[in-house]
């Protein structure tokens, strides 16, 4: 059975994929409002490293009431995005490496924008984060594939984090 741990790993893998991908496009296409969920591929990758970092960092440490949204504009290209997934992932494998069964199975609870709360297993939270990359992910091949641009490799057996790299 793959675990929720693994599922986070493989998806952070192919974010990577993506922001290599967005990091070789020019600027202004990367940043032009395709009215998409997000409007550009800068924000949709923006909004899939903050949804990780709110439930990670936030929701499953307790600490939801403090987390402030970041603001796209506060983005002023691709690049400060990719240091922010950085620091995003290096808290997010910290909480992994530390994260046993006891921990996977505690209550914590989750509140959405519009104000809806739900009572997850921290597993679950970590399930939630993972189907939202899967969503955005599919949104961002989508938007390269109008751009006739081959989004980059995203099966399991390319990225399976289980294989050495």
């Amino acid at each position: 059975m793959v675990e929720a741990g693994e599922l986070i790993k493989y998806s952070t893998a192919v974010r990577r994929h993506f922001a290599d991908t967005l990091s070789s496009l020019p600027q202004e296409t990367v940043e032009k409002n395709m009215e998409a969920s997000f409007h550009s591929m800068k924000n949709i990758m923006l909004h899939m490293i903050d949804n990780e970092d709110y439930i990670v960092n936030y929701v499953i440490t307790g600490k939801a009431d403090t987390y402030v949204r970041k603001k796209s504009e506060d983005y002023a290209e691709l690049s400060t995005v990719l240091k922010h997934m950085e620091d995003v992932e290096a808290k997010t494998a910290s909480f992994l490496s530390a994260a046993d069964d006891a921990e996977l199975r505690k209550t914590v609870s989750l509140r959405t924008r519009n104000g809806d709360v739900f009572s997850l297993s921290v597993e679950e939270c970590l399930l939630q984060t993972f189907t939202e990359q899967l969503y955005h992910m599919g949104e961002l091949i989508a938007l390269l594939w109008q751009l006739n641009i081959e989004p980059p490799r995203m099966q399991w057996f390319y990225n399976n984090p289980r294989s050495p790299a």
